[in-house]
């Protein structure tokens, strides 16, 4: 009996934690981006800092929110609508991934995020 209960409870452990680690938001590649930035219903993001952000950025991301201050002040997407698309990206995409996960969380309805940043973006940008 105390085998059955040590079973259940591995499986039972084991089904919660996949639950915990659904992805929420949709990765997006460059060609997908592409054709979003061409579409004005969607909301640019780009989560790096202001540094990188004026260093070089791509043409379409007009909002700014360094992921850094994001963690602790939630506060700052106060400026975006919650229904309209939002498209996040950051370098490497490892700070806009976690970015999105907090839009979600903070009720924005459909949220992007392009997959691996800025890095590997093979269009334009000033």
């Amino acid at each position: 009996m105390t085998k059955v209960f040590g079973i259940l409870a591995v499986v039972i452990m084991a089904l919660t934690l996949t639950g915990c680690n659904t992805q929420e938001y949709t990765d997006i590649s460059n060609e997908e981006l592409k054709t979003m930035l061409e579409n004005e219903d969607y909301q640019f993001v780009d989560v790096r800092t202001s540094e990188e952000f004026y260093n070089e950025k791509i043409p379409g991301f007009t909002y700014n929110i360094d992921y850094y201050y994001l963690v602790d002040d939630y506060s700052l997407l106060d400026r975006l609508d919650k229904t309209v698309p939002v498209v996040i990206m950051c370098n490497s995409g490892n700070r806009s991934a976690d970015a999105a996960d907090i839009f979600v969380d903070q009720g924005f309805e459909t949220v992007y995020n392009l997959e691996n940043g800025i890095v590997e973006w093979d269009g334009e940008t000033e």
